[in-house]
């Protein structure tokens, strides 16, 4: 049976977490466009394929440094609340990005809402846009309202 669009792009999207989780520069830099257009958690002006490849080879630095102390760090990357709209060779996947990090003096927890156009080229998906953005607990909620002081 030939899986559906939707399963394709749900496949995909997973292998995009798992490759965000290893820090797997290859993976990412397959999935992402050349010409990706996106828009970063704060808002900033849209940034490239080589921002995200730059961040990623920051992450494996901060890895490797880390292992070569001896810290041990722990990371989790998950998808939540997965939604796929397919519109031609075009799919929108929307979804909560939560990613939790802890090691010596270190407990990160964040969430993230985040939407990535797919688009089927010479055969394989890859993402050609996409936006993410936090997603704020009641607490940061309420310091940014002016309630939290």
């Amino acid at each position: 049976m030939t899986p559906t669009m939707e399963q394709e792009i749900l496949q995909q999207e997973e292998q995009l977490a798992e490759a965000k989780r290893a820090l797997d520069l290859g993976a990412i830099d397959r999935m992402y466009a050349d010409d990706l257009v996106l828009t970063g958690v704060m808002g900033e002006p849209t940034c490239s394929k080589t921002a995200i490849i730059d961040e990623i080879k920051r992450g494996v630095a901060e890895r490797e440094s880390a292992r070569a102390s001896g810290r041990q760090i722990e990371m989790s990357a998950e998808n939540e609340d997965m939604k796929v709209v397919r519109h031609g060779d075009t799919a929108i996947a929307n979804y909560r990005f939560v990613v939790k990090v802890s090691g010596p003096a270190m407990n990160v927890s964040r969430r993230y809402r985040a939407t990535n156009v797919w688009m089927k080229r010479d055969g394989r998906w890859q993402i050609i846009a996409a936006h993410m953005s936090f997603v704020l607990d009641r607490t940061q909620a309420a310091m940014l309202s002016g309630d939290g002081r």
